[in-house]
């Protein structure tokens, strides 16, 4: 068997490897096939007055093949100043209107081209969109691009008569697409715009029989929009279009002069020609301004304080320094603000210093002091005569800086009038800085608003007049009526009354129940005669009174009854005193008053009175008003008025007092 012999690899293998890493190490990259077609260009062009245009483009491309990084677009305005924001964005998106698929897109102008086309005409401009990332990829897509044009300047507008014809040509496709579509937008004017078909001088073209392009206007108060659409745009040539519009739309709008207007263009050009001047002007109206609202804060204080002192109390300003730093700083801080307000964009800054300077002027409600809080020295109750008791107190002089008193209400209407005025001539300006302005008021509401006379403790002898006099009248007219509706004449009843001698038997005591009835509701309306009074406490050695209460009493009243008043306790409040009223019926014990008031006393408070032998039910109704506490009050006088003199206790007699006694128990129980 012949041996096997060991052979080497000779050169012959090696030339196939050294020709691989040839070709590996010198090989181009590969390059994929791109293909795109224009199927859309939706193009908005907006002329201003000037006659300057903004042109929006939307091109819908379809891509195929490997991803597209770069497209040129060709036959673009030649005077074209790109604006930034371009971009790309699948075409179900668009559809949907998100940008978050969306790719950036930079737009640049390419130099012009100087090398003239196959048929001798000059290269129109071109732009070049560069798209971000991989490029575009296959699929549907829309690129948005944006630039502005001046169409005066080139001459595109034409005025013809009355009207201007504003011609513009659009980019020049290599692919023909359907549905070339433009909207123009103009501004307002008496005529409306149109589209224009007639052939420009020079083209030799002749007129078209019938219209190539289709219009749709919607007009506004500020602009016109003409929407045109061709049926089609021609491969490889651009689409001219030309509109005719009214004159009027790129004339200056006229300036419709208004006496605020005029006054600030007149201070803005004095600013203008002599800024000493000016600055001179704003820094005297903002010490002006110093000194008027520092002069208000220091005058509140003093006088807020004055009456604080008269009424036992301590004031309580709302940052609690001396009052010259005090003042000094509202009007500082209120100049600050104001002036950031008018000269800032954002007023938030303003808006804080203006809030800093409310509450410098601001007052809390005060408290008493320690000392106040002891009791009252021993006193004795004196009965006044009604008209002598409830007369109107003089009201407080030298209180100008309270919105409860009228020489204040005048003086904050004169003040916000006066800021009215500088809201309404700044509105005519900028209606954002009047509005920042108009919240200035709260600077205003801090002075006359806090520290008013209601916030000091009431005075339990001249506060409670108003409202005890109200009661008074109430419960006069409550008493007019009868007391209950059993104690009533009963109606004629609707069926016939018999004829015979027995049915007349039968009816006269009806009528005696009838007649006895009324003449009860006659002598409980004369038993219920109110007499009214007022009772002022005078404490030993004062001469002034310290409380005030309403005194009711009926003319004709049960045994054992002492008295009926309606008294007024003041608690403290966050805004003020609060005044909580009450009722009070002074009885004998054991007496037929008592008796007569026994259901009574459940919705009330039983005490001791005031002299030995003597019970006192107080009742305080729900809510602390003249209409509840009158019902108590009437009611209670009801209860302790005396039986009409010569009333019988017959059945319906006593049928009627216990629907009285129910009535005035469920009134009591109401109120209470």
């Amino acid at each position: 068997m012949p041996s096997r012999i060991a052979r080497r690899p000779g050169p012959a293998l090696l030339l196939p490897f050294l020709a691989a890493l040839v070709t590996i190490a010198f090989a181009l990259p590969a390059r994929a096939w791109v293909e795109v077609h224009v199927a859309g260009d939706d193009v908005r062009l907006a002329i201003d007055r000037a006659g300057a245009a903004t042109v929006e483009h939307k091109v819908t491309l379809k891509v195929s093949g490997g991803p597209l990084r770069a497209l040129d677009i060709q036959g673009v305005d030649p005077d074209a100043q790109l604006d930034q924001g371009s971009y790309a964005v699948p075409l179900k998106a668009a559809e949907a209107s998100s940008l978050a698929s969306a790719t950036p897109v930079e737009i640049e102008l390419l130099p012009p081209d100087v090398r003239p086309r196959a048929d001798g005409t000059l290269r129109p401009p071109a732009l070049r969109a560069r798209f971000d990332g991989k490029g575009l990829s296959r699929g549907v897509f829309v690129l948005f691009f944006r630039y502005r044009t001046d169409l005066m300047k080139r001459g595109l507008v034409q005025k013809d008569g009355p009207s201007s014809r504003v011609a513009w040509t659009g980019p020049l496709w290599d692919d023909g697409y359907d549905s070339a579509r433009l909207t123009v937008e103009l501004p307002a004017a008496p005529d409306e715009p149109r589209v224009d078909e007639a052939p420009e001088a020079g083209d030799g073209a002749e007129a078209l029989a019938a219209p190539m392009t289709l219009s749709t206007l919607r007009r506004s108060l500020d602009k016109d929009e003409l929407e045109l659409l061709r049926p089609y745009a021609p491969k490889g040539e651009a689409v001219r279009w030309a509109v005719r519009a009214d004159a009027r739309a790129f004339q200056p709008a006229p300036a419709t002069a208004t006496p605020a207007a005029d006054a600030l263009g007149r201070l803005a050009d004095a600013a203008a020609a002599s800024p000493d001047r000016s600055r001179t002007v704003y820094l005297a109206a903002g010490v002006v301004l110093f000194a008027i609202y520092s002069a208000l804060v220091a005058l509140k204080a003093r006088e807020h304080e004055r009456l604080a002192r008269a009424a036992g109390v301590a004031p309580r300003p709302l940052v609690p320094i001396p009052l010259a730093p005090r003042a000094a700083l509202a009007g500082l801080a209120l100049v600050a603000g104001v002036a950031l307000e008018l000269l800032l964009r954002d007023g938030t800054a303003g808006a804080a210093l203006v809030a800093a300077a409310t509450a410098l002027a601001a007052h809390r409600t005060p408290r008493p002091e320690r000392a106040g809080g002891a009791l009252r020295r021993p006193g004795k109750w004196l009965p006044v005569a009604e008209a002598e008791a409830f007369r109107e107190p003089p009201r407080v002089r030298g209180v100008y800086l309270d919105v409860s008193t009228r020489a204040g209400k005048a003086l904050l209407v004169a003040l916000l009038a006066a800021l009215g005025g500088g809201v309404y001539a700044v509105a005519r300006v900028s209606p954002y800085h009047a509005h920042l302005l108009a919240l200035d008021a709260t600077a205003l509401l801090a002075i006359f608003c806090t520290g008013r006379l209601a916030e000091l403790p009431a005075d339990p002898a001249a506060r409670p007049v108003a409202f005890l006099r109200d009661v008074a009248r109430r419960v006069r007219r409550t008493l007019k009526a009868p007391a209950s509706a059993d104690l009533r004449a009963p109606k004629a009843s609707a069926t016939a009354a018999p004829k015979s001698p027995a049915g007349a038997a039968a009816k006269a005591p009806g009528a005696a129940s009838r007649a006895t009835a009324s003449a009860a509701a006659r002598g409980a309306a004369a038993a219920t005669e109110l007499r009214v009074v007022g009772r002022l406490r005078i404490p030993d050695g004062s001469p002034d009174a310290d409380e005030l209460r309403l005194g009711l009493s009926p003319r004709a009243a049960l045994p054992g009854f002492v008295a009926i008043e309606v008294g007024v306790v003041y608690a403290p409040g966050a805004g003020g005193a609060i005044g909580l009223p009450e009722v009070l019926l002074r009885v004998a014990p054991g007496s037929p008053c008592e008796h007569a008031v026994e259901r009574l006393a459940s919705s009330g408070r039983s005490s001791r009175g005031r002299r030995p032998g003597e019970r006192v039910l107080a009742f305080t109704p729900r809510l602390p008003t003249a209409r509840m506490t009158a019902a108590i009050a009437a009611a209670l006088v009801r209860a302790v008025s005396t039986p009409p003199a010569g009333a019988t206790p017959t059945k319906p007699q006593g049928a009627g007092a216990a629907g009285a006694r129910r009535s005035r128990n469920k009134a009591v129980s109401a109120a209470a």
